[in-house]
């Protein structure tokens, strides 16, 4: 499985370093399946993968923000989201992924998951009950300490209030706009957690965004919560956005709820 995801996510890689200069990929070509607005990046890097798992005959069905779940026949189901941090990309700011996950039917039941740093080519790995790994190096959360604390959070015009409380906890914060490699952050110990609770319910998580990473972070030391504090689980569907936590130290919730 490891090879299957490395492999779509380098034709991803190679595809949007291809791109020629001014390419218009903030450009909306359509509404995708989850009803947001789709933009020309995210459907060029989502034709790429779905092209290459029928060429390649994978044997799994495809779950995507753009087309939607995709049944090819597959006992497993891949999650993608082909493009995370697209305003990022937009923005021309570097930092942003490609996210890639394989399960049955919702977040708890995920086996595989990687998340690639499409800027700089970081690789973050994680098997189900065998560990998480950043380059091939195996890697762990790390201890909350405060006096050295940051934490990263969701940051924005739709930001719920209670976000601002958590400003006098750590020594730093930050906002990077890409879930995905932010909760990669907290699972290789450059961050303590991940905060992302927003007012408007459509512009809230999906599994497509979080699938691969929460895996990671899990097989890491870490845990994802539900804002309420409940570990957090999601169904393979474009229906459920959730607000949550995600914290390298799973003790750690009760500080952030």
């Amino acid at each position: 499985m490891r090879q299957i995801l490395e492999a779509i996510a380098a034709v991803v890689a190679k595809g949007v370093a291809s791109l020629p200069a001014g390419f218009m990929g903030e450009e909306e070509v359509g509404i995708g399946a989850s009803g947001s607005a789709t933009s020309k990046i995210d459907k060029f890097a989502e034709d790429i993968i779905i092209d290459y798992v029928k060429k390649n005959n994978i044997g799994m069905n495809i779950l995507s923000e753009e087309a939607g779940m995709i049944s090819l026949g597959g006992e497993k189901t891949l999650v993608i989201d082909p493009v995370d941090g697209t305003a990022n990309f937009h923005a021309r700011i570097p930092f942003y992924s490609i996210s890639l996950a394989i399960g049955d039917s919702r977040m708890s039941d995920v086996t595989h998951g990687l998340v690639r740093n499409l800027v700089n080519g970081d690789i973050y790995y994680a098997e189900k009950g065998k560990g998480a790994w950043l380059n091939g190096k195996e890697i762990r959360t790390k201890k909350f300490k405060r006096p050295d604390s940051l934490f990263l959070v969701y940051a924005g015009n739709d930001t719920d209030p209670k976000t601002w409380k958590f400003v006098d906890i750590p020594r730093r914060i930050r906002s990077l706009g890409c879930a995905s490699l932010e909760m990669c952050h907290v699972a290789s110990g450059m961050a303590d957690g991940f905060y992302f609770n927003c007012r408007d319910q459509r512009k809230r998580m999906r599994i497509v965004d979080i699938a691969a990473s929460a895996l990671i972070l899990r097989e890491a030391g870490g845990e994802v919560y539900s804002i309420d504090g409940g570990i957090l689980d999601m169904k393979f569907s474009l229906e459920d956005r959730v607000n949550f936590m995600a914290v390298g130290e799973p003790s750690m919730k009760e500080m952030m709820k």
